[in-house]
């Protein structure tokens, strides 16, 4: 039977260890660092029908969160199975999987009531309700945009919260008006009118702080689509005309001849460019040469080592340039030396202190890097592909996966840009990063 008072217990004794060890509660809660404390291993995967999964035993917990919820969700599941591990111990079974939809069964049940108490304790809900209560003591719908943002969670889960728990909500429904109600109001599109800058950002950062990555093995059957998917977006992204079938091929035939492959006698630039793009994107996952910036030349050498006229490879611009219909323009070309070298002490001082950056951290570093080398734009072509190859060079030193920018959100890395162009703001370079680093991880989970 489902036992509510436990769950409300568990919670409120993690709550009190926080307080012990950190002096004072502070949210949105972390359920990530606190998986991390009890020496759970967090992951992601491409999940259809199951919101996480946990595979359990005495010795260690993995926790898998699906990549494909937003934030708020991904942290209500961490919270759920951190409910599963405190409190369904007796349970013999190896594994608990948490459906998205359904009917959920008792424990399933209490493991969304701790996650409920633990992220959103009712003292505190109380008093933020308080700071926005009418006349009655109730709140509506924008206010309770306000109160789940504060607290890290979901529209509809704090407003079913405040209106079932609480029982303070301004109007008095049933769960299936109150879900009609909720969709009515359409809360994605009111937090951008409510919010300049919303917390998704750190909720991601405190995600990824405590999460586990992998560097990518390209020997692997997993790595090998992995860099096929790679190439695959990172041409389309430069509007290279290749399909997944033709990079398959290519990626096949390269790893079976070598340079005798048919592809390297190709006359058509979209086969040369994407074979080059192969090479180069497989040098900076794998290489062990020491990182400095003036290795782009060897880069821009790679991508268009099979152009009818390789000689010119690797060779910076001699004139300005200007990007048709861009916000972010070109460092004028005799600047070039000058900003790669400014940008080369800024990659040195990173690798020498490493260790002492959070994976939020360095990420925030490498964003900074990418956006310079996006400016800087030292070749006449290529600039883009091996902008992001070396962001990956980068992630690796950190023992981070590799990404790849789906070009389906093209315009939105593109935005991104410009967007630190215009005021300096990383954030949603920064969120495109961590989200591909999710996505990636899923990617190999998929046999999950």
């Amino acid at each position: 039977m489902y036992n509510i008072a436990k769950t409300i217990l568990a919670a409120e004794k993690v709550l009190k260890r926080i307080k012990e060890t950190k002096g004072n509660i502070s949210f949105p809660i972390n359920p990530f660092e606190l998986l991390k404390d009890i020496g759970a291993i967090i992951t992601y995967s491409n999940f259809d029908k199951l919101e996480g999964l946990l595979l359990y035993d005495k010795k260690k917990s993995v926790v898998a969160i699906n990549m494909n919820r937003q934030i708020t969700r991904q942290r209500f599941t961490a919270a759920h199975e951190l409910g599963h591990i405190l409190m369904h111990t007796q349970v013999h079974s190896n594994n608990f999987l948490c459906p998205i939809s359904g009917i959920k069964n008792d424990i399933e049940k209490e493991a969304d009531s701790f996650a409920s108490n633990l992220l959103m304790p009712t003292e505190e809900l109380n008093k933020q309700v308080d700071m926005y209560q009418d006349k009655d003591g109730k709140v509506g719908m924008d206010e309770c945009l306000l109160i789940a943002e504060y607290f890290g969670v979901s529209f509809e889960a704090c407003v079913k919260t405040i209106c079932f728990r609480l029982k303070r909500f301004e109007k008095d429904l049933d769960n299936v008006e109150l879900t009609k109600e909720i969709k009515k109001y359409r809360p994605t599109t009111k937090r951008k009118e409510l919010f300049e800058s919303t917390t998704d950002l750190n909720l991601l950062m405190n995600a990824v702080d405590y999460s586990y990555f992998s560097i990518v093995n390209l020997n692997e059957i997993i790595g090998i689509r992995f860099i096929q998917n790679l190439v695959y977006h990172d041409s389309r992204i430069e509007k290279v005309n290749v399909t997944k079938e033709e990079v398959n091929g290519i990626f096949a035939d390269l790893r079976i001849h070598g340079s005798e492959s048919e592809y390297c006698k190709s006359e058509n630039q979209n086969i040369i460019e994407a074979l080059g793009n192969i090479e180069m994107n497989q040098y900076c996952i794998e290489t062990k040469e020491e990182l400095d910036i003036f290795k782009i030349k060897d880069l821009n050498k790679m991508l268009y080592k099979y152009a009818p006229y390789p000689e010119y490879a690797g060779m910076y611009r001699n004139s300005d340039n200007m990007i048709l219909g861009g916000k972010i323009q070109p460092v004028p070309y005799t600047e070039i030396i000058d900003k790669m070298n400014e940008l080369n002490k800024v990659i040195q001082s990173v690798k020498e202190n490493i260790d002492k950056y959070s994976i939020s951290e360095y990420v925030s570093i490498v964003a900074g890097i990418h956006y310079n080398m996006t400016i800087l734009h030292p070749f006449n072509d290529g600039n883009g592909r091996i902008t992001r190859g070396l962001t990956n060079w980068l992630l690796r030193l950190k023992k981070l996966c590799p990404i790849y920018i789906d070009s389906d959100n093209r315009d939105e890395y593109l935005e991104a840009l410009q967007k630190i162009d215009q005021d300096g703001n990383t954030e949603l370079l920064q969120t495109i990063i961590i989200k591909s680093m999710m996505k990636v991880m899923a990617e190999l989970h998929e046999s999950w």
